[in-house]
């Protein structure tokens, strides 16, 4: 339900906002270092300049862009083909693929592998999702904004992002694997289209993803010992992205920064082209207004989310001795996004609602700024909750702010088709973007008033505590090698 007497007439419109969106859409798949994130980082240089930015500029992202140019899995028996795609950041195999017998290890757990030969075989196992918890979101937060009561107590849907036993890859590696196949049982739809894991780390095995209506047929002929052939064939040339940063400045020393992701794992809407579209609307609304604030506004369109985030990792790197120390507050946003459901027949449908979103950030001044916006500007199906709910950080792109100890927020949600092809433009939750960017807006403005000191009251990180921990989403081949490695010694 919308509160009544919501300010109007915002300075960006809804229709501006979803025609950006359409137009990084034509620019087509934008993962790190292809030609469609290429693009989009050249509309944005154009935009930026063309809203009054100041001092724009295309700071390289070194990525692994990892290309496919042929995937396939086909049952060597019956010379059935099986849809599949490529599991992201694994290695290739040779233009004629891979032909072995296929062995079924169920989850992949070790007990799982107890009596079972894994040498020079192709290793089939069911891949399993996470479930996203909205009772551990409703009862670790700090403000619920919910006037209609459906967020529910329980689970809200898988967390497809979050895949529990992957590590199970490099126990298959240990023990002489040639091949994986991953067969998506717990996923929300038919088909394989699905871009996870994206940490960026290249890895040592091929591998594909098989859909959950592929599942049964696979692993009957892998439980059959059956042979197949394992085809993916491509290239990962190392290519420079780039953070796509631009200047309005303030009147003082100090600054906000405002960051969204530029690329996706498909040509994707939501996944985070409206994340971009509320930026730019900030970033036209005030590039017209240099001077008017305070603190200099820092916009970084970042680069690399779909490779382990690196893109803002890089920025706090590269800056550690310029802005960030003035940084007063990092701000993110990410999805602005209806919610789905499985349809019964094999697709998704709308809900209706938008998707439930978290805007993650420590309680004190500027979690009470947060939670007054989002009820004034009726930011329905919204929590607030603490950053290290999950793990050393957020799981955010802006992550690494927080971690930098600099007083961060960033609203995020995670509808289930954010690593798939079908988030596309019906997806994107365009009756709340002038809401949300209003609320940004406002937000802004009223962070003027705030000192500095006073934000980093009570941070969980301070400005020189020693570098975070990477989370477990991001860890490196090598951290779960080596435990593999010590433990069967």
């Amino acid at each position: 339900m919308r509160q009544e007497n919501v300010p109007s007439n915002p300075s960006v419109t809804c229709k501006e906002m979803m025609d950006w969106i359409e137009k990084i859409l034509t620019f087509g798949i934008r993962r790190p270092g292809f030609p469609g994130d290429l693009a989009t980082e050249e509309f944005l240089v154009e935009k930026f300049r063309e809203y009054g930015l100041q001092e724009v500029a295309a700071e390289p992202v070194p990525t692994n862009c990892w290309k496919s140019e042929k995937i396939g899995l086909t049952l060597g028996d019956t010379g059935v083909a099986i849809p599949c795609t490529g599991i992201p950041y694994t290695a290739w195999t040779s233009d004629q693929g891979i032909d072995s017998e296929m062995v079924y290890v169920g989850e992949g757990m070790p007990e799982d592998l107890e009596g079972k030969d894994l040498t020079g075989k192709i290793v089939v196992f069911d891949a399993r999702f996470s479930d996203f918890s909205a009772a551990m979101l409703k009862e670790a937060a700090i403000d619920i904004f919910d006037p209609d009561s459906n967020i529910p107590d329980g689970v809200l849907h898988k967390a497809n992002w979050l895949i529990t036993n992957f590590t199970s890859y490099y126990l298959f590696q240990v023990q002489g694997a040639s091949a994986v196949v991953g067969l998506l049982v717990d996923s929300p739809i038919d088909g394989c289209s699905y871009y996870v894991p994206y940490d960026g780390f290249l890895k040592e095995l091929p591998a594909v993803w098989v859909g959950r209506d592929s599942a049964d047929t696979v692993r009957q002929a892998a439980q059959a010992g059956k042979t197949a052939n394992l085809l993916t064939f491509g290239e990962t040339p190392q290519v420079d992205t780039h953070n796509i940063v631009g200047l309005v400045p303030g009147t003082g020393d100090e600054a906000i920064l405002l960051t969204s992701h530029h690329d996706g794992p498909f040509a994707s809407a939501v996944e985070d082209g409206s994340g971009i579209s509320i930026l730019l609307a900030l970033a036209k609304h005030f590039g017209s207004r240099p001077k008017t604030l305070d603190r200099t506004l820092i916009f970084v369109a970042s680069s690399g989310h779909f490779h382990g985030g690196i893109g803002n990792r890089v920025y706090v790197d590269q800056h550690k001795n310029d802005w960030v120390p003035k940084i007063a507050a990092a701000l993110g946003m990410e999805h602005i996004a209806h919610e789905v459901e499985e349809d019964g027949k094999g697709g998704y449908r709308l809900t209706g609602r938008p998707e439930v979103r978290a805007i993650f950030t420590e309680k004190g001044p500027l979690s009470d700024l947060i939670a007054e916006g989002v009820h004034k500007w009726s930011l329905d199906r919204t929590l607030t909750v603490p950053p290290y709910l999950f793990g050393p950080e957020p799981p955010c792109d802006s992550a690494p702010y927080f971690t930098a100890g600099i007083p961060s927020a960033c609203l995020i949600s995670g509808p289930l088709y954010l690593f798939d092809k079908y988030d596309t433009i019906d997806k994107v939750r365009s009756e709340d973007l002038e809401n949300v960017f209003s609320f940004y807006v406002e937000l802004i403005k009223k962070l003027e008033s705030v000192p500095m000191k006073d934000l980093e009251q009570g941070l969980t990180r301070g400005r020189n505590d020693p570098p975070a921990d990477p989370p477990h989403w991001f860890l490196p081949p090598e951290f779960f090698l080596d435990q593999l490695r010590k433990g069967s010694s």
